[in-house]
């Protein structure tokens, strides 16, 4: 007996979507804020409140924990991560590894810039905000890295990119006014459509070192190019 031809409109309900979505709440909650450092997932919890069942939410929470933002604590059952702070000065030094590639690549591939623009406009609404700030300020930097065009150098990025917004909301961080975010990035944009200009990256990838290794609170950890 040959098969029914499928009902038109409808299409596959695929388990990696709901792990997708499951992944994309939980994570949201983190970086806003609204679960806290420390705090403990059950996914029995997790996945009554979003109406799903707990085995895309155990993915949900492994993808987390590869990213950085929960692990596993003594009882095999997640919790938001606790950042050490002896760990910033590694995350400060991969972000510096990764970010200044992606500006020395830009510079001698002569590509355009234009589109940071828009992320400094973004941070001139944030005015002290910091959830805001820290997602502004992310994608600013995450945008440099996709100009770039090396998609195992974003791959690898965006693993660190979610454990330095919650060093950044969760750490000892002066916000200042939008106009210091504005200001401090400005400088960095100019910097870099200058060295596109020129083809000399060095002026560039002092200014991003220092920048990086000043706003996460580490600046003497390198020596100053």
């Amino acid at each position: 007996m040959a098969a029914a031809d499928p009902a038109p409109g409808l299409s596959l309900i695929r388990t990696s979507s709901l792990v997708d979505e499951a992944y994309r709440q939980i994570r949201g909650l983190i970086l806003r804020g609204q679960l806290k450092p420390g705090t403990r997932l059950k996914d029995s919890v997790l996945a009554d409140e979003m109406g799903i069942s707990r085995s895309p939410v155990r993915e949900a929470l492994r993808l987390l924990e590869h990213s950085g933002l929960v692990e596993k604590s003594v009882n095999r059952s997640y919790r938001i991560s606790v950042l050490d702070p002896g760990e910033v000065p590694e995350l400060a030094k991969l972000r510096c590894a990764d970010e200044v590639m992606a500006v020395r690549t830009i510079v001698q591939r002569g590509t355009p810039v234009e589109s940071l623009a828009e992320w400094i406009e973004e941070l001139r609404r944030v005015d002290g905000d910091p959830e805001a700030g820290a997602a502004a300020d992310a994608a600013f930097h995450s945008e440099v890295v996709r100009l770039a065009g090396m998609p195992r150098l974003g791959s690898r990025y965006s693993g660190l990119t979610d454990q330095m917004r919650l060093v950044l909301l969760t750490g000892d961080v002066s916000w200042g006014s939008g106009g210091v975010l504005v200001d401090s990035h400005t400088v960095l944009y100019e910097a870099l459509v200058d060295a596109v200009r020129t083809g000399d990256p060095r002026e560039a990838v002092r200014l991003w070192e220092f920048h990086i290794l000043t706003g996460m609170g580490v600046p003497d950890i390198l020596e100053p190019l």
